[in-house]
């Protein structure tokens, strides 16, 4: 028994650290070390550097005409700005719409057959001259402003990348989707106050195209994968949260379940891609992939571990409270995944329900990483 309770309160321990611990930490060195955000660039429009919004779509006849009037509305001089959009095998529709596109910083490109998001990227990234590449999605909108506080983040040779904030139009009803992105947001905030935002979102980032790597096609999380290796080369990845864009939420628990699954898959791929961070001579950047990203990847590993070594503890009168508390948590969890579209649950569930959620969907993923069945094509999600 004693093993068995070593294995329990080890797992939760690391379960807590992940969470709770480690963000502090984290915060704690960004309060030492702050690096205030530069004022918004005096740049005149002739010197500010050609930027490039590259987009890879697939099926996405819906939201593509908004998309192409929002980029209408970006305040960045016109004759410094492009908008490189690939149609990756769509057969709704976004072919045509583009073909027929009458926007002079437009260029479009049609790929007949569909080989997945990074392969059309490669072949984006190579079409353009432009200094500075922003990264976007079709249903991913953006402020006026926002390009210009993404770039004049580049006046410091040192940064490769920004990272702008991606927000929620709504808060998919049971998800908790919003709340926990309030949560990323301040991880991510010191992560940039130290240099290193370990991972970028890829609705609205921006990086120099110089500095960008063609991806193998098999990769997941494109967005993830190309911004560590920046960080792992000793480039400044940073966040503006004043460079913001909206997308919509994911309507239900059972469609956001989807998309963590990919994620997970991708996660778990991406660590022997960008292994080599974990070095020790990273130092601090070491630490933050570790407690952001690697161990929290592991969770679902330790709650299997928790659960396992709880059914055995269960000679013990307290481990039995235990267990039912985490039998009631997966209840909680299976009805919010169950409940309707639209549903509002009441909202001390939500956490709870997205949290054993997520790390469902991060433990399906690692099986489908580690049999092979994650496919590198995407599904448009309803949202």
């Amino acid at each position: 028994m004693l093993v068995a309770t070593v294995l329990f309160w080890t797992a939760w321990g690391l379960i807590f650290y992940t969470y709770c611990v480690f963000p502090v930490l984290l915060a704690l060195f960004a309060r030492r070390r702050r690096k205030p955000f530069p004022p918004l660039s005096t740049l005149t429009d002739a010197e500010l550097p050609r930027v490039a919004m590259v987009v890879a779509a697939y099926n996405e006849a819906r939201d593509l005409p908004a998309k192409l009037a929002n980029t209408q509305q970006i305040d960045y001089p016109r004759d410094r700005f492009q908008l490189v959009i690939g149609s990756d095998g769509s057969s709704d529709g976004t072919a045509e719409q583009l073909r027929a596109a009458r926007l002079p910083e437009l260029k479009a490109l049609v790929f007949e057959s569909r080989r997945g998001k990074v392969s059309v990227l490669n072949d984006l990234l190579r079409e353009t001259d432009a200094e500075i590449v922003v990264m976007s999605d079709a249903n991913t909108m953006f402020a006026p402003d926002a390009v210009r506080r993404l770039i004049h983040h580049f006046q410091d040779p040192r940064v490769g990348c920004v990272s702008g904030e991606l927000l929620l139009e709504q808060d998919g009803g049971v998800s908790g989707e919003g709340l926990y992105w309030k949560y990323e947001g301040w991880i991510k905030r010191n992560e940039s106050r130290l240099g290193f935002l370990v991972g970028c979102n890829g609705g609205i980032f921006a990086m120099r195209r110089e500095l960008y790597e063609p991806l193998p096609a098999t990769t997941l999380v494109e967005d993830f994968v190309m911004t560590v290796r920046l960080v792992e080369r000793g480039h400044q990845v940073l966040f503006e949260p004043e460079a913001r864009a909206t997308e919509p939420a994911c309507p239900s628990a059972r469609a956001e379940m989807v998309r963590k699954v990919r994620i997970g898959a991708g996660g778990f791929q991406a660590l022997g891609l960008t292994c080599g961070l974990l070095h020790p001579r990273h130092g601090l950047r070491a630490f933050a992939y570790l407690g952001h990203k690697v161990l929290r990847w592991l969770v679902p590993l330790f709650l299997v571990i928790a659960l396992t070594t709880n059914v055995a503890l269960l000679g013990q009168p307290f481990y039995r409270y235990l267990l039912g508390a985490q039998l009631l948590a997966a209840c909680i969890a299976a009805w919010a995944y169950n409940a309707r579209p639209g549903t509002q649950l009441p909202g001390w569930t939500r956490p709870i329900s997205y949290f054993y959620l997520m790390n469902y969907a991060l433990l399906c993923g690692f099986f489908r990483f580690l049999f092979r069945t994650q496919r590198v094509t995407w599904d448009r999600l309803a949202r």
